[in-house]
């Protein structure tokens, strides 16, 4: 158990239902189950889990997107409930599908969300030429509509956006989705200076090279239940983290 300094997130018995069906008949359906689990300062937590575990349930919870049916959260220290924006301009968000204006160009879009943070005029437009630094876009296409981006291209923007305010916690749904692998390697890179900046990452998906490449923790979920969280080491010491992974979540089966 970490020292309570050093929790920069917690969950407590989270829970989350939908319903389903016509309105007379209606189920009940769990999407995420008693989920108690602790995120440290300065790690990479590697959230793992087939599709349809509850993981972007678990997210949207997180980052006050969505409210729990019950059960709590505490970010930095502090209850956090949906609604509240106290924490927000402490984190940063990559959600799972790309949904940006395609009438704006990219330096139109970051200079958008860096003032949107409160970010001084002063320092924008060094901080957006650090950020499309950070992702490999030259002079010439920074002008460039974001409808005419490829989808890996949106999806590097989408990782800029997220962090342009330089946020504490970091939350990363997918985000390697429609990368190639020189982007991918450039995501790696900049998980790489996340965590020697002192930033704490949650890095969510089922791509299980990407969680084990660069978790110091990972947490296995599947069905809406947390299955385990151990250190990756001790993954690798049983046989690998697909090996554990694998029985996991076939023995609940």
């Amino acid at each position: 158990m970490a020292s309570e300094e050093n929790v920069v997130l917690k969950t407590q018995g989270l829970f989350k239902e939908y319903k389903s069906g016509p309105v007379f008949f209606q189920k009940t359906i769990p999407a995420v189950v008693d989920l108690d689990m602790e995120v440290r300062r300065g790690e990479v937590f590697g959230f793992l889990g087939p599709n349809g575990a509850g993981k972007t349930t678990t997210l949207h919870m997180l980052a006050g997107i969505s409210r729990p049916s019950a059960g709590a959260i505490e970010i930095f220290g502090r209850s956090f409930r949906c609604g509240q924006i106290w924490p927000l301009h402490r984190i940063g968000y990559v959600p799972e599908s790309t949904y940006l204006p395609g009438d704006m160009t990219m330096t139109e879009l970051l200079s958008f969300f860096a003032r949107l943070y409160g970010l001084p005029g002063t320092t924008v437009r060094e901080r957006i030429s650090r950020m499309f630094e950070m992702i490999g876009f030259v002079l010439r296409e920074r002008a460039t509509f974001v409808r005419s981006l490829s989808m890996g291209q949106r999806r590097l923007l989408d990782l800029v956006l997220a962090l342009v305010h330089d946020p504490d916690l970091v939350f990363f749904d997918e985000p390697t989705v429609y990368l190639d692998p020189l982007a991918v390697e450039r995501f790696r890179d900049i998980v790489g200076m996340l965590k020697k900046k002192g930033k704490t990452v949650f890095l969510s998906s089922h791509t299980l090279p990407l969680i084990e490449r660069l978790s110091d923790r990972v947490a296995v979920i599947a069905r809406g239940r947390l299955l385990r969280v151990a250190p990756a080491q001790d993954f690798a010491a049983e046989g690998g983290l697909e090996t554990v992974f694998l029985q996991l979540v076939k023995g609940g089966a």
